[in-house]
C-alpha cells in the first residue's frame, strides 16, 4: 500500500469513527422546547436546529406535537416526542430522520455510550421510564368507579415506577376501565378514545423513580378521543 492509499484509509476511518461520536455529542445537548400543537416536521427541526443537524420528517407522520421540556437533552425530547405521536427516530451523519412507527430503540442507538456517568446514568433511568409505557398490563387491571388515587397506587405497583393519572377536569374522581393486557401508553390512547367530556383531558406522569429525584418526569395528556399532549420536564 503506497503512502497515498495510506492517507485515503486513514482518512476514511477518521471519518467512519467519528460520526457516532458527533451524533453522541449532538443527542447530549441541552434544550428547551415549549411547542403547542405544531406540525411534527416544523417540531423536529426546532430540536434539530437546537443541536445542530438536518432533519427530514417522513410525510407518514402527522399527528401535531405538543411538548415542553427545560433543559433536557435532546435525546430525551426527542424519545418523549416520538413515543408520544408514535414514530422512530435516528441520527447519522450530522443528519436527523423522523419515521412512522415506534420502535423507540432505533432512537438510542447512540446514547448509552455517550458522556459522563452522570450522563449515562440518567439515560438509563429515562429508558427505565419508556420501556414502563410499553410493558402490559395484567389480566384483571379492571377499574370499577375506582378513585384516581386507587388507581394511580396499582399502577405504580404493577410498573415499580411512580405513575400518577390524573383528569384535568376536577370533577373527575373515579375510573370506569379495563387496562388488562394493555400497555400503559395503549391503556391511555383508549382512555381518550372513550373519553367525550369536552373539558375531561387525562394526564398520566410517569417518574422519577422511587427514591431517585435525578429521574426526569414524563407526562403524556390525552383529549377526548385524540391524543394532544405530551411533555418531558426535570
Amino acid at each position: 500500500m503506497n503512502r497515498t492509499w495510506l492517507a485515503v484509509v486513514l482518512s476514511l476511518l477518521v471519518i467512519t469513527l467519528s460520526a457516532p461520536a458527533l451524533a453522541q455529542d449532538a443527542t447530549a445537548k441541552k434544550v428547551t422546547l415549549d411547542l403547542n400543537g405544531v406540525a411534527p416536521a416544523a417540531a423536529f427541526k426546532a430540536v434539530a436546529d437546537a443541536i445542530g443537524v438536518s432533519v427530514t420528517v417522513d410525510a407518514a407522520v402527522m399527528d401535531p406535537v405538543d411538548i415542553t421540556v427545560r433543559n433536557v437533552s435532546a435525546k430525551t425530547a426527542l424519545n418523549a416526542m416520538c413515543e408520544s405521536i408514535g414514530c422512530r427516530w435516528t441520527l447519522s451523519g450530522g443528519a436527523l430522520a423522523v419515521r412512522a412507527g415506534t420502535d423507540v430503540a432505533a432512537g438510542t442507538i447512540y446514547a448509552v455510550s455517550s458522556g459522563t456517568g452522570r450522563d449515562r446514568a440518567k439515560a438509563a433511568r429515562t429508558q427505565v421510564l419508556l420501556s414502563a409505557l410499553k410493558q402490559k398490563l395484567p389480566a384483571g387491571m379492571t377499574f370499577e368507579n375506582a378513585p384516581l388515587g386507587e388507581v394511580s397506587k396499582r399502577l405504580s405497583e404493577t410498573l415499580n415506577v411512580n405513575v400518577q393519572l390524573a383528569c384535568k377536569d376536577a370533577r373527575v374522581q373515579t375510573l370506569t376501565m379495563d387496562f388488562g393486557n394493555l400497555t400503559l401508553q395503549e391503556a391511555l390512547k383508549a382512555l381518550g378514545q372513550q373519553e367525550t367530556r369536552p373539558e375531561a383531558a387525562w394526564r398520566l406522569t410517569i417518574g422519577p423513580l422511587p427514591g431517585d429525584t435525578q429521574t426526569p418526569t414524563i407526562a403524556i395528556m390525552v383529549g377526548p378521543k385524540t391524543v394532544k399532549k405530551a411533555a418531558t420536564k426535570r
